[in-house]
Formats: C-alpha cells, sequence, structure tokens
C-alpha cells in the first residue's frame, strides 16, 4: 500500500505544509480552493467565535497522508 500527501503554500501565511487534498480546511478564491494550514486554522478560529462566526471544521486526518488509490 502506498500513501501520498499534497504540498504546498498555506493561502494565509505562505509556509509551505503537507496535506490530504480532500480533507484540509480551505477558502474559495476565485472559485479555486485555497488551503489553509493548521497553525493559521488555530489562529483564525477563535478570532471567528469572537465575532459570532463557526469556527473551521477540521477533519482528523486534514494533515496526514492519503493513501495513494484515493487521490
Amino acid at each position: 500500500m502506498a500513501y501520498a500527501f499534497v504540498m504546498s503554500a498555506c493561502f494565509s501565511c505562505k509556509t509551505p505544509f503537507s496535506y490530504n487534498p480532500h480533507r484540509v480546511p480551505s477558502i474559495r478564491v476565485n472559485g479555486e480552493r485555497e488551503p489553509i494550514c493548521e497553525a493559521c486554522i488555530l489562529a483564525i478560529n477563535p478570532l471567528r467565535i469572537e465575532k459570532g462566526l463557526e469556527p473551521f471544521a477540521v477533519h482528523p486526518d486534514a494533515y496526514k497522508a492519503i493513501r495513494e488509490e484515493e487521490l
């Protein structure tokens, strides 16, 4: 069994990180999904809650490798 992950820069902080492309939290920018790293999600969620917004949900596998056949 083989595993894979996607690596790109976080839309918010621009730091490269790896993630599961089906589970990573993201936002839409010009119709494209842009991934957000875990550090940024942890920083953004309290601010969203303060403003009465729902926090971004983070799947437990969001920042883990994905089985190759799931790509």
